[in-house]
């Protein structure tokens, strides 16, 4: 069989030109990828090299704020205790009395509970920000959270945990209280050093008496994960305990110008030393 020279031609061309195809396709186009994907890493790695050039330019000044941070965080901890416990609302009712004055009838103490910041937040419509604060997990809190350095350590075993670091003890106090009374007890409440909140107050006026009968509900605030705070006991030394009359004051007629208990056992021992 004889191929002419047109033929020899048309066949090296045909070769030619599946040889550039396979070269285009195995070997071209994946360097020219390959090439693109370099490019693209380059311009993220610059864009993060001129980000950590400006921070590491902006260092000082990014320690410098963040000390203030830390201070702000200190100073916003500072106004919770690690604990409030139920002597802690009594002398709060205590004080109560003696600043207004009132006369407190009752008083009603709740179990801690963590603070739910979904219902403090206002309307999602109406915020400028969102936030994902997860759910409120008691982490088997029943009654007292942790009020020394020591419990702390449960922050670092739990790190990856949702974790409530706000609490509240919620009480109520029961009372009676003229109107200026009432002002100096609601002044009383503002005053105080640890953060609580007067959730409801609510007072009617008694025209027997001509007092105001009310109850006032506080939330009291805790922060439990503090390390190197601890819990303080309240200072009960200056109230007074026990009375002298463990049946009241109510005087019985005839009963005035009578001798003392303590009268008639000391004459009564000055005469059988006489006999």
């Amino acid at each position: 069989m004889k191929v002419s020279k047109r033929d020899i031609l048309l066949l090296v061309g045909f070769i030619g030109i599946l040889f550039f195809g396979v070269t285009l396709y195995w070997v071209f186009l994946p360097a020219q990828e390959k090439v693109e994907e370099m490019n693209n890493e380059n311009i993220v790695l610059r864009q993060q090299i001129t980000d950590l050039t400006i921070k590491n330019n902006n260092k000082e000044t990014y320690l410098t704020e963040m000390e203030k941070m830390f201070q702000e965080i200190e100073d916003i901890y500072a106004v919770f205790p690690v604990n409030v416990k139920a002597e802690d609302v009594i002398l709060m009712a205590i004080n109560q009395e003696l600043v207004s004055p009132m006369i407190v009838e009752s008083v009603n103490i709740e179990q801690l509970a963590p603070v739910n910041f979904d219902e403090l937040l206002p309307p999602e419509e109406e915020r400028d920000h969102t936030y994902d604060l997860g759910e409120n997990d008691v982490l088997g809190v029943d009654d007292e959270p942790l009020d020394s350095a020591e419990d702390t350590t449960a922050t670092e075993d739990s790190a990856e945990e949702e974790i409530d670091w706000l609490y509240t003890r919620k009480a109520t106090f029961n009372y009676g209280v003229s109107y200026e009374g009432l002002k100096r007890s609601i002044r009383h409440i503002v005053d105080q050093p640890d953060r609580m909140a007067i959730e409801t107050l609510t007072v009617t006026f008694d025209e027997n008496t001509g007092l105001l009968i009310g109850s006032t509900t506080l939330n009291m605030y805790l922060a439990p994960y503090q390390i190197g705070k601890e819990y303080i006991q309240p200072d009960f030394s200056s109230v007074l305990l026990g009375t002298d009359n463990i049946f009241g004051t109510i005087s019985i007629h005839g009963e005035a110008g009578l001798p003392d208990v303590e009268d008639m056992e000391t004459e009564g021992g000055a005469e059988g030393a006489g006999d």
